[in-house]
């Protein structure tokens, strides 16, 4: 192999390694922000529901990707951990919320993403769900959103009575219900109206849902 074909190589690697650098950007918090948001997450009202944290594509409504990310105060550095499904995650510490240290995460560059913040349950249940298994995540939800609405938000917010079902963007389908009818999947969403389900109904999804969220009746998604 010819010295120049080496260094040729070599060369193309540089410009590889620098483009991957050239085309991300910075997201920067710092984590009392954060925290402000996630230690609701610590009650212990609500167990089998949290608030998560996602950067939303302006343009498109999809959950941005998030490439890497980590905490910095002066010379302490720590990276966290990004979960698959890209929730922006902190270790909750009254310590770390005194020395609120930077928090920086990795996203593609070119793109507007906004913080979103999302009541969701716990679990995904996998592809077959029980009415009782979704049924007992609604008062928790309840309890959450009027945690995060305030005192008086209990007067004029209405009760969850479902969820959404979160799927693959752009997803259609259906979930089958166990009394033969069924809940169509679009853009990669299905509501299920819980209350209204027969008792002992069980569902079954074509795949795993990536994320569990609360429905109120007076909206649509």
């Amino acid at each position: 192999m010819s010295t120049s074909f080496i260094k040729s190589l070599l060369l193309s690697f540089c410009l590889l390694a620098i483009s991957g650098h050239v085309w991300a950007q910075n997201i920067e918090m710092r984590y009392s922000n954060l925290f402000s948001k996630l230690k609701h997450n610590i009650a212990e009202s609500h167990p089998d529901v949290s608030i998560a944290l996602y950067l939303i594509n302006q343009q498109t409504g999809e959950t941005c990707t998030v490439h890497k990310g980590w905490m910095q105060k002066e010379e302490h550095y720590e990276e966290l951990v990004i979960p698959t499904d890209n929730a922006l995650t902190i270790p909750l510490d009254n310590h770390l919320r005194q020395a609120n240290p930077d928090v920086t995460f990795v996203i593609d560059d070119d793109i507007t993403c906004d913080v979103s913040m999302q009541v969701i349950a716990n679990s995904s249940f996998g592809k077959t769900i029980r009415k009782a298994d979704l049924e007992s995540l609604l008062p928790q939800m309840d309890i959450l959103l009027n945690d995060l609405g305030g005192m008086f938000s209990s007067w004029f917010m209405p009760e969850v009575s479902g969820v959404v079902m979160h799927f693959a963007t752009e997803q259609t389908g259906v979930i089958t219900v166990s009394n033969d009818t069924i809940i169509p999947i679009e853009k990669g969403k299905a509501i299920v109206d819980v209350k209204q389900l027969p008792e002992n109904t069980v569902l079954t999804l074509p795949s795993p849902a990536i994320r569990i969220t609360p429905w109120l009746e007076s909206t649509s998604n």
